[in-house]
């Protein structure tokens, strides 16, 4: 889905599932969120996608934001662009609670969010 929206643009992809990103107030030396952060840090916009899990989004971006908004630097990402996709069989009790952390998230962090996912629900 992400690729399918991002075809045309040159991107740079993450996937948090290759990265040790340890929860809040956990400090251990192979931690790489410093990494993940410089990374999201060089990129005009941001653009996440989790899939469905148990009605909300994977643990792997629900620590990603909560390390984000706990962080220092989290001013370094002032002025970006946030914007989030949900996949799954059927994503739809998914999508308006996991798009309203994803836009206070932004408000928290001075982003301007961007509704995408709008555009693959519909189709």
């Amino acid at each position: 889905m992400g690729k399918a929206f991002l075809k045309d643009k040159d991107f740079e992809q993450i996937n948090l599932v290759d990265y040790k990103i340890y929860q809040i107030n956990q400090h251990y030396s192979d931690d790489q969120f410093g990494k993940v952060l410089a990374r999201l840090q060089k990129t005009d916009w941001i653009v996440l996608g989790t899939p469905a899990y148990w009605h909300d989004m994977s643990g792997y971006l629900k620590t990603l934001i909560e390390r984000i908004g706990q962080d220092p630097e989290l001013d370094t990402l002032a002025g970006k662009k946030l914007s989030v996709f949900i996949q799954g069989s059927n994503p739809a009790d998914t999508i308006k609670p996991v798009t309203s952390i994803i836009k206070r998230f932004a408000q928290v962090a001075h982003m301007e969010y961007i509704n995408i996912q709008q555009n693959f629900t519909q189709h």
